[in-house]
């Protein structure tokens, strides 16, 4: 076939009347696009609208969610605008152009003062054209803000021998919501994700992703992560052995408990490990009425406990004890 194309061409070329021939297609061709494209026809598009508030102030919605624009153009004028124009295929309202009432609540807009800002967006600006609905129903409601608690459930998990020295703080304790009052009302806190993070060595700065998924449709948050601060120090154990106090309700001066001491196993950060004085540990047991005559032993309790250290165990965890005159 393209042989035969080839032949055709190259024997027309070397044929004057075969050159005359495509010219004559050639300006039959431009005379009948001239033609064509010169008038002025009838054409239909369907988009849909929307409408936008870029202050974020407001939220609107409308039952009439798509124009039908007819328009009455001139061909060149379309095929124009069809293939040079970026025109989108939504008609997009900036609300701020409208100037509305916006305490209202509801408008009832004709698509005739719309038509300046539809044939603009949509890029068909100055050409004739009738848009129905004839008008459109617009409503909104005003957007407010909220600041609410950040409660984190994430958990961290340390690489021995390194521990959590500090609880793990949030940095920032409370974000922004925003939505309709009726449903900004029902929140108070927003959690973050039940996440886990492993292997921690070092004192660092996660960033923990909010839970927003329970938000109603209404609610949006504009924070969607959370940074948390960790700060961790390696551990060490250590044991110490410290007196059983007695705490007397009432008049027992002749009660002892056996064993007299406490073997208190606990944790401490290397760095504070100098700072641990038995002195500082306090066990004692409570003596009352009701409690000698229930039981024969004793609970051991421990107080005082500096808050750099953490309590692995206690032996014995009760005592025995007797009374004598």
């Amino acid at each position: 076939m393209k042989t035969l194309l080839r032949r055709f061409l190259s024997f027309t070329l070397r044929n004057k009347q075969g050159v005359v021939l495509i010219l004559c297609l050639f300006l039959s061709f431009v005379l009948w696009f001239v033609i064509t494209y010169s008038k002025v026809y009838e054409h239909n598009e369907v988009f849909p609208i929307y409408f936008v508030d870029n202050t974020n102030k407001v939220e609107f919605y409308t039952k009439d969610s798509v124009v039908t624009v007819e328009l009455k153009v001139n061909g060149f004028e379309f095929l124009a605008n069809q293939v040079f124009s970026s025109h989108k295929k939504k008609a997009v309202i900036d609300m701020e152009e409208l100037n509305l009432n916006l305490s209202k609540g509801y408008a009832k807009i004709p698509t005739s003062r719309l038509k300046p800002l539809i044939m603009k967006s949509l890029g068909y600006e100055g050409m004739e054209a009738k848009i129905l609905p004839e008008n459109i129903n617009l409503q909104w409601k005003k957007v407010f803000f909220k600041k609410v608690t950040v409660v984190n459930k994430s958990k961290f998990q340390f690489k021995k021998p390194y521990e959590e020295y500090y609880p793990a703080e949030l940095l920032v304790k409370e974000v922004l919501i925003e939505g309709n009052q009726e449903d900004l009302d029902k929140i108070d806190t927003l959690y973050t994700q039940n996440v886990t993070f492993k292997n921690i060595d070092k004192n660092a700065v996660f960033m923990v992703p909010l839970e927003t998924k329970s938000l109603a449709q209404n609610v949006s948050c504009k924070t969607t992560f959370v940074p948390i601060r960790v700060r961790t120090e390696k551990y060490t154990e250590n044991t110490v052995s410290i007196p059983i106090n007695i705490v007397r309700y009432e008049d027992y001066a002749n009660i002892k408990v056996f064993p007299k001491e406490v073997k208190i196993r606990y944790r401490v950060a290397i760095k504070d490990y100098n700072k641990v004085n038995a002195k500082d540990f306090n066990a004692y047991v409570l003596c009352s009425n009701s409690i000698l005559s229930s039981t024969d032993k004793l609970k051991v309790n421990l107080n005082n406990i500096p808050d750099f250290v953490r309590i692995v165990s206690a032996f014995p965890e009760k005592v025995e004890y007797i009374l004598y005159k």
